[in-house]
């Protein structure tokens, strides 16, 4: 069974949250917070007492929820924390407490089943792993693996295709990137392609569907997709 904790000033979103998590196929058991000082009272001597932590990047005073996450995260590297929240202005900062997720009100149930379940089913490693690449307008980015869906190679550029719907263009070279990307979670199906294998929902001849995306895969490749996909679903099971 695992422990979650929901620290969260309004009832409402305290309740909201606990109703995403009964639809999970797992045996989460939930404890509400109002503040975090009752939360941290509940924390052991040895490290955090919960496995999974939801909470706002504002609680009651601005931006102390990243300040609890970064508390949490010394005690303990396994606590999956993921911030929910009215605004986007902590993004950035929420990744250096390892958040695996940060979800906007109203945010859709299936992100946060997508966020639990990609935690505990993935290897801290796969799970932790990003890329740091320059952008075509010259920034440089920190892109989290976990958020990939598929990278293609276009017009001497690679394009990073995410789970929220955003793209993100870069010059760097394909075969670099594969070398970059953990390898038992993408895998190269074509000339031009690199497909998450999380993401999959179906595999077809010839091509693959990630998000109702049909990436192809070449001749030369798909006994090797083939083989590496029910491997990793067999793994999942």
């Amino acid at each position: 069974m695992l422990r979650a904790a929901i620290v969260e000033k309004s009832k409402e979103h305290r309740e909201y949250i606990r109703a995403s998590l009964t639809g999970i196929n797992m045996d989460i058991q939930v404890s509400e917070y109002a503040d975090e000082y009752d939360y941290l009272d509940d924390l052991n001597e040895e490290a955090s007492s919960f496995d999974i932590l939801l909470l706002n990047t504002t609680i009651h005073r601005e931006g102390d929820g990243l300040e609890l996450a970064a508390k949490v995260r010394a005690r303990s590297r396994k606590v999956m924390i993921c911030f929910i929240t009215d605004s986007q202005r902590y993004y950035a900062e929420a990744f250096s407490v390892f958040a695996t997720g940060y979800l906007l009100y109203p945010f859709d149930v299936s992100e946060l089943h997508n966020c639990i379940t990609f935690f505990w089913q993935k290897p801290t490693m796969e799970r932790r792993a990003s890329l740091m690449l320059k952008e075509v307008g010259g920034s440089f980015r920190r892109v989290y693996c976990r958020n990939i869906l598929y990278v293609e190679s276009a017009n001497r550029k690679v394009i990073l295709h995410l789970e929220n719907g955003e793209t993100i263009e870069s010059y760097a070279k394909l075969d670099e990137l594969e070398q970059q990307l953990p390898g038992r979670l993408f895998f190269r199906c074509h000339q031009s392609y690199i497909i998450s294998l999380y993401f999959v929902e179906k595999m077809d001849t010839g091509k693959f569907i990630v998000q109702s995306a049909e990436i192809p895969v070449s001749r030369k490749y798909q006994r090797a997709a083939r083989e590496m996909y029910y491997d990793y679903m067999f793994e999942k099971m």
